[in-house]
């Protein structure tokens, strides 16, 4: 009896795995659906160089393995040399970069569709041997560039990569100051470097000591089951969401449910508050509609109960979590863009690489100030870049119920809890209840150990 009740788990646990994971059922051995991958891998003798080892089974032919080895290829027509010749020793590390993009079968896991014009698929948050990132950024220190993302805003308008106007061109150290700057940002975040804690994991456990940490971090240790209704675990948050009828100015759209303090709501509109010290007028004054957007955004991320959907943990001093690639209405983006690209800031990633020697935030080194659409080009540029792909620009329109609106009349209600519960039933359609199915087969394999 406990044998057939462990095959029929086993089974139920097999589709609803299946189930759950369509469309990309096939996680191993598979390639990308993007502009140069083959639709299957297989032998390819003749690879070249740096893209030889994959020669057994490979997502790219001979031809692409040839061009990826070219300063200028006609896959992209990115030019390595940007800002005078790149070192043969930083070079090198690029030219295996695209290898394992283009050739690599074993990337499954970390495929997500996007809607580009050049490819439905790209790799995200692929875990980088540290080694191999810190010797990518080793030899590449010294070499010189004028971006932090290579993805996008350059200016092609000679049919390859230049630096955009009034970007300045650094060595890498300037705009890469570590080797996790490099990894995880250069190509919007395809790479990320383990944290410590991960890569100092003891993977060598016994099977059984894996066995027993395995279910106890699947059946009992459910992390961030709720993605409606809460708040952040970050500096200024409140634990739970709940009414303060007194939040300020660009704050109030929240006062009815907040995870912000009316305290944390007053600071938000000041130039440099105690929250961050953070200095909007890095660059001379900013304009007042300029502000406006970035006050809004501020209490968007310190009020809002309805980021559950899109919040990721990070490792900072400051806060354990982090909302990533929330769905910005694209008016939102775009009337944030026209109200700004006349004022001025020196840099396209705010986040991090600020000189903090004042107490507040002001400008390295060697940064120029420039006007905001020097530094964002287009509206998603600034959306996208200026807080780490915080936002990510959507396709939908204010009122759709499918983005988020970054301010909103509270007569009308609050149309960010539509957004949210979508996203969030989007999440899970199709899947068994979080933490079923690994409990599921816990419990199948205990029931075969059986006498």
């Amino acid at each position: 009896m406990a044998h057939m009740i462990t095959w029929l788990l086993l089974l139920l646990v097999w589709v609803a795995a299946g189930w759950a994971a369509w469309p990309r059922t096939e996680l191993l051995n598979i390639c990308m659906n993007a502009k140069h991958h083959k639709e299957k891998p297989g032998p390819e003798d003749k690879l070249h160089e740096q893209c030889s080892p994959w020669r057994k089974k490979a997502c790219c032919s001979v031809n692409t393995s040839l061009e990826a080895h070219k300063d200028i290829s006609y896959l992209y027509r990115f030019n390595w040399d940007h800002c005078g010749k790149m070192e043969p020793s930083c070079k090198r590390h690029f030219i295996q970069d695209t290898c394992l993009y283009e050739c690599s079968p074993n990337l499954g896991p970390w495929i997500q569709e996007v809607n580009q014009s050049w490819r439905k698929e790209r790799i995200l948050n692929v875990p980088l041997c540290k080694e191999d990132c810190e010797t990518w950024w080793n030899d590449c220190r010294t070499s010189y560039t004028c971006k932090t993302n290579w993805h996008k805003g350059w200016n092609w308008s000679s049919g390859y990569n230049q630096c955009p106007v009034d970007a300045v061109c650094h060595r890498f150290d300037f705009y890469f100051p570590t080797p996790a700057d490099l990894c995880n940002e250069i190509w919007s975040h395809s790479y990320k470097l383990p944290l410590q804690e991960e890569k100092d994991m003891p993977w060598k456990l016994t099977p059984r000591v894996l066995f027993l940490a395995w279910m106890a971090s699947m059946c009992s240790a459910r992390a961030r089951t709720d993605l409606l209704n809460v708040c952040m675990d970050a500096k200024h948050h409140k634990v739970k969401p709940g009414p303060e009828d007194k939040l300020h100015d660009q704050c109030i759209p929240w006062k009815k449910n907040a995870c912000c303090t009316a305290s944390v709501s007053q600071e938000l509109h000041k130039d440099i508050s105690l929250l961050y010290n953070f200095n909007l007028d890095h660059c001379g004054k900013m304009e007042p509609t300029c502000k406006r957007h970035f006050i809004q955004d501020n209490c968007l991320y310190e009020c809002s109960p309805n980021l559950g959907p899109w919040i990721q943990e990070v490792n900072q001093s400051w806060r354990k979590e982090r909302f990533l690639n929330v769905p910005l209405c694209k008016e939102d983006c775009e009337s944030w863009w026209e109200d700004c690209r006349t004022s001025y800031t020196c840099k396209t990633n705010w986040q991090k690489g600020w000189n903090w020697t004042s107490g507040s935030n002001r400008c390295p080194a060697g940064a120029t100030c420039s006007t905001f659409e020097s530094y964002f080009p287009t509206p998603t540029a600034l959306c996208e870049g200026v807080w780490s792909h915080s936002y990510k620009v959507s396709n939908y329109s204010r009122g759709s119920g499918r983005c988020i609106q970054m301010w909103f009349d509270t007569a009308q209600g609050n149309p960010n809890e539509e957004v949210a519960r979508f996203c969030a039933l989007d999440m899970n359609a199709g899947a068994m209840p979080q933490g079923i199915g690994p409990c599921l087969l816990s419990l199948a394999l205990m029931l075969s150990l059986a006498p």
